[in-house]
């Protein structure tokens, strides 16, 4: 009875039957005859480093939140990928989304994909057909996939997951392989500047015919300092000799003799370490050091470059990342969409609030004519 009674009002208020009976009835045969039942299959995934499994040694960096930041970068590339006409492309490859999103569909217009649809509209409706959610606390991401049939909803989940998981491993290898190729450049140049440097340092000593000047010119001084002492000790003897003999005498002479051919030898010995020519140890000793120490760095540059190298190689297999899957995708036994009580009890709530207005507004309007 209260229903019937409601019905008489109703047809006796053209506004309502327009404002709230007409949408209301329109809405429930679009859902009864038209809308096609959406299901939504659903999948956890978090993107997992290599170096995460440090056993128990304590990392500064992790301790500082720096792991945790990377994780948090490489799920919201994760997402921005989800999305991207790349992911699209490959979807619809294997998959062929534009089929998919079609033909189930039937007559139902407000989802189904047209036929004649642009790039641009194919990856909008994608994007609003995959919804992907990123937790800022755990770095999980939530991806959820709507299809016609729910196994097709849970085929473009799983697909969605092997082509992300195939992306994160060629983002990683590529890393890897920068990495490691600009680490060999740089021990490759080392080792070229190192030979140029040695080849340098064999030529000075071909060239000049010495080992190491700075050897020789020690062995020369120490030599000298020798002579020096005998020197002396010659000149102390002869002023000894010249005390009670004559300077004549073949003693004297004999000493003198001595001492002027051992002076000679050290003056001799003197002129190969020190003179105004260039041609003299103690230049070459200068000169031989400058390009030893040279040969020397080159040396420490190139152990630092494959020690880098090294270092990259280990670093490398810390770097690759995998996509470690928390909740595969499931296979929906009921369809989530359309929400149809939740859609009309909204509609519902929405034309009455309209009807209410409108009705306020005609009546303020019919008062002021009075």
């Amino acid at each position: 009875m209260l229903l019937q009674g409601w019905l008489r009002r109703a047809s006796r208020d053209k506004l309502a039957l327009l404002l709230i009976a007409l949408p209301l009835l329109l809405t429930g045969l679009y859902f009864a005859t038209i809308a096609h039942d959406r299901y939504v299959s659903e999948s956890r995934v978090i993107v997992k480093r290599g170096s995460d499994d440090r056993g128990g040694s304590l990392d500064l960096g992790f301790l500082l939140g720096g792991n945790a930041s990377t994780l948090r970068e490489d799920a919201m590339l994760l997402q921005q990928y989800i999305h991207s006409p790349d992911m699209l492309a490959r979807l619809d490859k294997t998959l062929d989304l534009k089929q998919a999103f079609a033909e189930p569909a039937g007559w139902d217009w407000f989802y189904r994909l047209p036929a004649n649809a642009t790039r641009e509209e194919f990856l909008n409706y994608y994007r609003g057909r995959v919804d992907v959610q990123f937790d800022e606390k755990t770095a999980l991401l939530v991806i959820r996939s709507q299809g016609f049939t729910s196994r097709f909803s849970q085929q473009l989940n799983q697909a969605i997951l092997a082509e992300s998981e195939r992306f994160i491993n060629e983002l990683s290898h590529k890393i890897s392989r920068e990495d490691m190729a600009f680490a060999q450049k740089e021990v490759d140049y080392a080792y070229r500047e190192l030979s140029r440097a040695r080849e340098q340092l064999l030529s000075y000593q071909n060239r000049h015919g010495l080992i190491d000047p700075h050897a020789q010119a020690q062995a020369t001084g120490q030599l000298v300092a020798e002579l020096e002492g005998k020197q002396a000790q010659l000149e102390a003897e002869l002023r000894n000799l010249q005390s009670y003999l004559q300077s004549d005498s073949p003693q004297v002479i004999a000493a003198r003799n001595a001492l002027d051919a051992l002076t000679t030898q050290v003056a001799r010995e003197k002129s190969k370490l020190v003179s105004p020519d260039d041609d003299k140890l103690n230049r070459k000793t200068a000169q031989f050091q400058e390009i030893r120490a040279y040969a020397e760095f080159r040396t420490d540059l190139y152990k630092l470059a494959l020690t880098a190298l090294e270092k990259s190689k280990v670093a490398s297999a810390h770097k690759l990342k995998s996509l470690a899957v928390i909740s595969a995708p499931q296979l929906p036994e009921e369809a989530e969409y359309p929400r149809r009580l939740y859609v009309l009890g909204s509609l519902l709530l929405l034309c009455g609030l309209l009807y209410g207005t409108v009705r306020l507004t005609l009546s303020i309007i019919e008062d002021h004519k009075i």
